[in-house]
């Protein structure tokens, strides 16, 4: 195992975690209802739970965990610092947003030492859910929308423009995801999860009709 990879690895995760805290606290603030409220507060307690997690586990590798989150600050900054996107669009990248991260930490759990795999099985368990309330937030509003899937469709390609600006200029910090082993399994992951997501919401064609050269759909099935 590339120690140095994993380092960098998790102090991406560690900020991405932060910045998913900040984001569930505002909402549970922004909430319109106590039940709204309280389900934001739940996924709030467990994204800080998550970061302070993985904050222990650069420690355990020696690493001072500032020091290892910041090469990412800014591309993860500037991602979470859009304003969200209205109605159906900004839905459909907070689902797809859970989605991505969890298949990332699917990776990750299979590359990593045992105690951070062992972490990350409780921060998936906790994901399940989150992406769950985020799917049915979503089909709700695609049903009450004349123009739903329209609207969804839309709001994952501004995602991954989003996505790709975000990240300009800090690529080479992001090499360590490829550094630290089964970089194919990671992109099957990635794309895989993204594309059967938005064909389960009738956004694409079925997967088995997108070219896939190098079997990443099948390795992440």
């Amino acid at each position: 195992m590339n120690r140095s990879a994993l380092i960098q690895v998790l102090g991406a995760v560690a900020y991405g975690e932060q910045k998913a805290y900040d984001g569930a606290k505002a909402r549970s603030e922004e909430a319109g209802n106590e039940e709204e409220r309280r389900i934001w507060r739940t996924i709030a307690a467990e994204e800080l739970r998550h970061h302070k997690g993985f904050v222990r586990r650069l420690v355990a590798q020696g690493a001072d965990p500032d020091r290892a989150m910041a090469p990412y600050r800014s591309s993860l900054d500037r991602y979470h610092g859009k304003p969200a996107a209205d109605g159906v669009a900004g839905t459909v990248q907070s689902y797809l947003g859970e989605g991505i991260a969890a298949d990332m930490l699917r990776w990750l759990r299979e590359v990593a030492d045992s105690e951070t795999a062992a972490f990350i099985d409780t921060v998936l368990d906790d994901e399940l859910g989150h992406e769950a309330h985020a799917l049915a937030d979503l089909r709700d509003q695609m049903a009450a929308s004349s123009n739903g899937r329209a609207e969804a469709s839309a709001g994952a390609r501004q995602m991954l423009l989003h996505m790709a600006g975000s990240g300009s200029g800090t690529l080479p910090a992001f090499g360590a995801f490829l550094a630290l082993g089964r970089p194919i399994d990671l992109l099957a992951n990635l794309v895989g999860g993204y594309v059967r997501r938005l064909a389960s919401l009738g956004l694409l064609n079925p997967v088995h009709s997108i070219p896939d050269p190098l079997g990443l759909f099948a390795r992440a099935s």
